[in-house]
């Protein structure tokens, strides 16, 4: 743990991009994760831990349709381990799990309760906003995308009721433009109503209130 904690420090000196991630056998990406032993994996926190994640569902799917090799064999001669449909029900179970609960609790949260950073408060309105869509375009379109393209496609595929809050999660997460909105309130709600209608729109289940 000490040595990998070292590596990335080192790293550090050479590169502002924050590195994160497992460290595997490139044999293991042949397997389906879910059955890949813990390993040790640096957080974005930057701590270590020992770890199992059925996250790296989506890890390995990356790997095989947009990866890029740094180092190593070229990954068109890896076998990586892909699988439609345990895609599928994975993204699925994200929003059910995950999504949901974070939904529940803005049915309950007033602006009060956001974070007092600003940077942090942008962060986590972008997050629900931005980072919900991209699991409901994968649903949609079956392409895995990044959050502000996923917030683009949205614009032209959600009904207009939607158009103001994705905008602006779009300058939240880019720093672009003024914002539209002059009342907290205002934006935590429609931040709510949304994320509650993606994850009712991909899991066909209604969000209830957490109270």
């Amino acid at each position: 743990m000490e040595a990998l904690r070292g590596v990335h420090a080192l790293m550090a000196e050479y590169s502002a991009i924050h590195f994160d991630g497992p460290y595997l056998l490139a044999s293991d990406l042949a397997s389906d994760p879910r059955t890949v032993p813990p390993v040790p994996e640096m957080l974005n926190t930057g701590t270590v831990e020992v770890l199992a994640s059925p996250s790296w569902i989506v890890a390995w799917h990356e790997l095989a349709r947009s990866g890029v090799t740094i180092a190593g064999p070229e990954l068109s001669t890896l076998d990586i381990w892909t699988d439609e449909k345990a895609l599928h029900e994975y993204t699925v179970d994200n929003l059910d799990t995950y999504w949901r609960r974070n939904a529940e609790g803005l049915t309950r949260a007033t602006p009060a309760d956001l974070p007092a950073d600003e940077r942090e408060r942008d962060y986590l309105l972008s997050h629900c906003i931005v980072g919900s869509v991209r699991l409901h375009h994968l649903l949609v379109t079956g392409d895995m995308t990044a959050k502000s393209r996923a917030a683009r496609w949205a614009l032209t595929y959600y009904d207009n009721r939607w158009h103001r809050v994705l905008t602006e999660g779009l300058r939240l997460r880019e720093g672009t433009g003024p914002s539209t909105y002059d009342d907290q309130t205002e934006l935590l709600a429609d931040t709510r109503d949304l994320l509650a209608y993606v994850v009712e729109t991909g899991t066909g289940k209604p969000v209830t209130s957490r109270l």
